[in-house]
């Protein structure tokens, strides 16, 4: 009854109140995991309303450990987790996110090394992501998918930060064609590792000072480009001839 009433609190726009009813139901009976679950939204909404004050702060917190609470009491529920990892992103909560997964670190699951790299990336930290995706490479190091995954972190984060020049660019650069050939090695036919490959060329070539120096890359990032849209066709081709 008490969690009916925080609803209708929750329709009516009265969040404040809303919360209060939940964790009263909550504390009433800790085991009913749409109380908490509930609890998380309704949180989130607090924090929407104050992203950058206290109360926005508070409720962001609170939102986290009531999803975490209802992740304990439905480990099956795939959404309990999604909305989480949403949250750990939208209110920038990276740092509660490393705790959260501490277990599963120490464990050196490859999987949640890709989850804390996707969240450190959404919430702006570039040098953590690149970490967070190595990681998982080295737990992982069969799967090219997790390789192509750091090539496309260190393209979009060289695509996105023109002020990064000269030798620092080049580096980065080298790595993440690294990381591509070496997927490349493990599954040939994969059109991604390719293309990345071409546009980490491309940004290489940004940080070239003359057209001589630009050209080497660019004749590779070309090569590159050229087995990406000749796969691409070989793969149309295959799924054309299956329609028919």
């Amino acid at each position: 009854m008490v969690a009916s009433d925080a609803a209708k609190l929750y329709h009516e726009g009265k969040v404040e109140e809303a919360i209060a009813k939940y964790e009263e139901a909550g504390k009433l009976d800790p085991n009913i995991a749409t109380i908490q679950l509930n609890l998380g939204f309704a949180n989130l909404a607090a924090y929407q309303n104050d992203p950058g004050g206290k109360a926005g702060d508070d409720a962001a917190n609170k939102a986290v450990a009531a999803f975490e609470a209802y992740v304990k009491l439905k480990p099956n529920d795939e959404r309990g987790r999604q909305y989480l990892v949403q949250t750990f992103v939208d209110t920038s909560r990276y740092d509660a996110a490393v705790e959260y997964y501490k277990p599963q670190i120490a464990k050196n699951d490859p999987e949640v090394f890709s989850m804390l790299g996707m969240i450190a990336s959404k919430t702006g930290k570039f040098a953590e992501s690149k970490d967070w995706d190595t990681k998982r490479v080295e737990a992982d190091p069969s799967n090219p998918d997790a390789k192509v995954s750091l090539c496309v972190l260190i393209w979009d984060y060289l695509h996105n930060h023109a002020e990064v020049m000269g030798d620092q660019r080049k580096q980065l650069a080298d790595e993440g064609i690294g990381y591509c050939k070496k997927a490349i090695e493990q599954s040939p036919k994969m059109t991604n590792a390719y293309t990345y490959t071409n546009l980490l060329y491309r940004e290489r070539a940004a940080a070239d000072l003359t057209d001589d120096e630009k050209r080497p890359d660019l004749e590779q990032a070309n090569e590159y480009f050229k087995k990406a849209m000749q796969l691409l066709k070989e793969a149309q081709g295959k799924e054309s001839g299956a329609k028919k």
